[in-house]
């Protein structure tokens, strides 16, 4: 194509005919430019696929977190229901019961456990670190930077709210009013399972600061439940506003 153009430029010059060499040669320049922003426009549309590819690529792997964030946060809230609703029968069984029952003990046991949120957080902390604005929608973004660092974060620091304080106040009225460990009988010939029995059921059933340890620490809970059940809402919504982000990006 090269040689083409040369070999027509000599032919003109050499007639003489400086109008056409003029002509051809403004329409040489603008092939050539024409071919630039041809290459430029092929580079910017292969720059942004491959940025489309990241970002899904990205979107898709912070959902697969997020995804083993709800499920954590799922089972945190249901454990704590149903420690909650040890905690009531605990309550009803002081008030109404005069004798020490296997499901006593058994209601113990779980009001006083507790379960911890493991936040999945890698491809956020990547994505935390990148110079770039990988996820190109703002509002999305924002979404995810307050699933992370507001919802995500008072769940841990309700968490150490509660290792500091209400179940320290528990497990010290707790400690102080029931059996921890199993007692063997005299005979050593059996052992008799007494964890979470009460050393005394009568003085239990009159005894305030038990209760109101169980009852501080019950209250906490049952806010826990409320603020989480919100944060699953909102990330149920978001986990599927990230799917129609990845569908929107790949079309």
């Amino acid at each position: 194509m090269i040689k083409l153009f040369r070999r027509v430029r000599q032919r003109l010059l050499t007639e003489n005919k400086f109008s056409r060499y003029f002509l051809y040669g403004v329409g040489e320049i603008l092939l050539v430019v024409i071919g630039i922003l041809i290459a430029v426009q092929i580079n910017a549309w292969h720059e942004n696929r491959t940025l489309k590819i990241n970002e899904t690529n990205i979107l898709s792997q912070l959902n697969i977190d997020l995804k083993e964030n709800h499920k954590e946060l799922l089972e945190l809230y249901e454990f704590m229901e149903v420690s909650n609703l040890f905690g009531k029968k605990i309550l009803n069984h002081l008030q109404y019961k005069n004798e020490v029952t296997y499901s006593l003990r058994y209601w113990v046991e779980g009001f006083g456990s507790n379960n911890i949120f493991n936040n999945a957080n890698t491809t956020y902390k990547n994505l935390e670190n990148s110079s770039n604005n990988i996820i190109s929608n703002d509002s999305l973004r924002l979404r995810i930077t307050l699933m992370y660092e507001l919802d995500f974060s008072n769940v841990h620091r309700r968490e150490a709210m509660l290792y500091a304080e209400y179940f320290p106040n528990y497990k010290k009225e707790l400690l102080k009013n029931f059996k921890i460990s199993p007692v063997m009988n005299q005979w050593l010939d059996e052992a008799t399972l007494e964890i979470n029995t009460p050393i005394n059921l009568k003085e239990l059933k009159q005894n305030e600061s038990y209760k109101n340890a169980l009852v501080d620490l019950y209250n906490f809970r049952a806010l826990r439940l409320k603020w989480l059940k919100k944060s699953l809402v909102d990330l149920e919504q978001l986990i599927k506003a990230i799917d129609c982000e990845i569908k929107e990006t790949l079309t």
